[in-house]
């Protein structure tokens, strides 16, 4: 030991032999059980991160084509078609056959529509009436389950076409599993503020609904049970004209006056829709008039307003009501 004047003893005696400074076996294990927590939680939470995207990103491509899918229907269902001044008909009715109830429904709906929508602008016909009919399959026939659509024109067919047997059928899409429809009553009236009741079943074939219910049920993705459901209800424009074939249409009130008139003089009410032909005179308003054999003209075509059928009395084959020159 050395001892330096006005310093502290300092001492060069070695360390004993076999000791060095090092960590002891219990703090390395208890660094490695720290480690091994750390680990653990950083993998559930990125496992639940990789769930949560593969969840939304499935249910993105569900809401996707469950809207894609219902998008076509709807277009294909806005575009009926029904041709005006014929009394209802069942080769432009809507056709419906009930197989079933919500999820496990297969209802087959057919109406005659106009436009490329569900069948392809390409089409040569798609311009001219045609009649589709959705389905939806569950056998491994075609090109397997999934909703199908068969379309054909409704004029210029051999006599022994069969849709049934002729058409071939195109699928829609193969993630529908169920298709369940309803339909407004048309025997209840509509009040303001009051909800539509609705009925599972279609039996005037020779018309269209105003409404329909339609649902759609999609394959259930990933580890979901159910299938996942779309629905939307779905007016049709052409559904007044298929039950007042007659009918134009139009708002109500008095419509402007039209046409020449030629002879003849008298007032006139109201009047709505297209008037037919009238046999005899009477009072009425505007209209073109073909000069006839006595008396005044009767109501003929006049812009859409309210109120009902003209007609009258007297002598004439009028269309619309005359005037003073």
């Amino acid at each position: 030991m050395v001892r330096l004047k006005g310093c502290a003893k300092i001492s060069l005696e070695r360390p004993l032999r076999g000791f060095s400074a090092a960590f002891t076996l219990i703090e390395v294990m208890l660094a490695i059980g720290i480690l091994a927590m750390v680990v653990t939680v950083s993998s559930l939470v990125l496992g639940v991160g990789v769930s949560f995207w593969k969840t939304v990103t499935e249910m993105g491509e569900e809401i996707q084509n469950g809207d894609a899918v219902m998008e076509q229907v709807v277009m294909g269902l806005r575009s009926a078609y029904y041709p005006t001044g014929e009394a209802p008909t069942y080769e432009y009715g809507f056709q419906f056959e009930d197989d079933g109830e919500e999820e496990n429904a297969k209802d087959v709906i057919s109406w005659v529509k106009l436009g490329g929508s569900l069948v392809g602008e390409d089409t040569p016909w798609a311009g001219s009436a045609h009649r589709v009919k959705l389905r939806v399959q569950d056998s491994d026939e075609n090109e397997g389950p999934g909703l199908y659509v068969y379309a054909w024109r409704i004029v210029g067919q051999d006599k022994d076409f069969d849709p049934d047997e002729d058409v071939e059928p195109v699928l829609l899409s193969d993630q529908v599993v169920a298709m369940d429809c309803r339909f407004q009553d048309p025997t209840k009236a509509v009040n303001v503020g009051e909800a539509y009741e609705w009925v599972d079943e279609w039996v005037s074939s020779n018309r269209i609904p105003e409404h329909i219910l339609l649902t759609l049920y999609l394959k259930p993705q990933g580890s979901k049970k159910d299938p996942d459901v779309f629905q939307r209800m779905v007016d049709f424009p052409m559904a007044k004209l298929s039950w007042n074939p007659n009918a134009v249409s139009g708002g109500t009130g008095g419509g402007k006056q039209s046409g020449n008139r030629n002879g003849g003089s008298g007032t006139g009410g109201t009047g709505g829709g297209r008037r037919p032909v009238v046999i005899g005179g009477g009072s009425g308003n505007s209209g073109n008039r073909i000069p006839a054999n006595g008396g005044s003209g009767g109501t003929g075509q006049r812009p859409a307003s309210s109120g009902g059928w003209g007609g009258g009395s007297g002598g004439g084959f009028t269309i619309g009501v005359g005037g003073k020159p």
